[in-house]
């Protein structure tokens, strides 16, 4: 690696969301959030003239990096926020049921955690999907490097507390060195090559795209190069060893538009890897677990953790 890891900061958030009447949660709803939650934002004037100088625009859409040399080497920057579904992600909730939804901050978006409060809670009054689901952001939690939750906000009303920044150094030296690990994508993970689904991935074929991921957030939320030279990465890539493939495309919703329907869908199962090559990228998975893949990767899709075979 070639930059201090320490300069890159994180808060692993919670917002505890209190229902008002009974929802059933499906992973469908929860890939949808974006429209609702952008428009939720926009209906509280979130603007660029805060007094804080924080503008509604560097939360949903960042702003594209001036240098073209940036413009030509990462994709267009995400926001700086990725929602992580909860493991169990279609479940039914009862009324005054609490809904925990982790929210990782990236860099300069840690600035932003009340701005992206201030837009759920507006976002509750409208209901998760078509008017249903509604709820109350009851408490806003944050998690420190030893994995401790702390209350940094309640909706009765204690003065906020100070949030549990993360360095990403110091966060993967928690992990002990392992000769062999297993990949999790539990929602869909929708990646394209050349325009066409990647329907029979391998992890050579991945790793491109968990390396894009990874370096274009670097870049636009915490200023920095993660490496220097792409080349080497995927070279050691191709030293990893699928021991186990378990990925494959499914469909998890179809879109109606001019006349016709349209499958949509992403990757989900798991990958166990190992060889020589693993020690070199497993800091880059580990990153890439934070921040999800693929299209619609802020708003919980291509959800990437470690974990057991599926």
């Amino acid at each position: 690696m070639t930059i201090d890891l320490q300069k890159i900061e994180f808060v692993k958030a919670c917002l505890r969301l209190e229902f008002q009447d009974p929802y059933e949660l499906t992973v469908e709803n929860l890939l949808r959030l974006r429209r609702n939650l952008r428009q939720a934002a926009r209906q509280i004037e979130l603007l660029s003239t805060r007094s804080n100088g924080l503008a509604f625009d560097e939360l949903f859409d960042p702003p594209v990096s001036p240098d073209p040399y940036a413009r030509r080497r990462y994709q267009l920057p995400g926001p700086p926020f990725v929602i992580h579904p909860p493991r169990n992600h279609s479940l039914p909730v009862e009324i005054h049921g609490i809904l925990e939804l982790p929210i990782v901050l990236f860099g300069r978006g840690t600035l932003l955690l009340k701005e992206l409060c201030l837009a759920f809670q507006a976002l509750g009054t409208q209901g998760f999907h078509r008017g249903e689901g509604l709820f109350e952001l009851a408490a806003v939690e944050a998690e420190d490097l030893s994995g401790n939750r702390m209350r940094i906000w309640q909706r009765s009303g204690q003065a906020p507390m100070p949030l549990p920044l993360i360095h990403a150094g110091w966060w993967l030296d928690t992990f002990a060195e392992e000769s062999e690990v297993c990949l999790l994508l539990h929602t869909p993970a929708r990646i394209l090559s050349d325009g066409r689904p990647l329907f029979n991935p391998c992890f050579r074929t991945l790793f491109p795209f968990i390396l894009r991921r990874v370096t274009a957030m670097v870049h636009a939320h915490c200023g920095l190069e993660l490496v220097d030279d792409p080349a080497i990465y995927l070279t050691a890539a191709g030293r990893v060893h699928e021991l186990e493939n378990r990925l494959a495309w499914r469909d998890w919703r179809s879109l109606d538009g001019n006349g016709r329907k349209q499958d949509l869908g992403g990757l989900v199962g798991s990958l166990k890897i190992g060889g020589e090559g693993l020690r070199e990228v497993l800091w880059l998975l580990r990153l890439a677990s934070l921040l999800n893949l693929g299209k619609g990767a802020t708003y919980g899709a291509g959800h990437l953790v470690f974990g057991d075979m599926a």
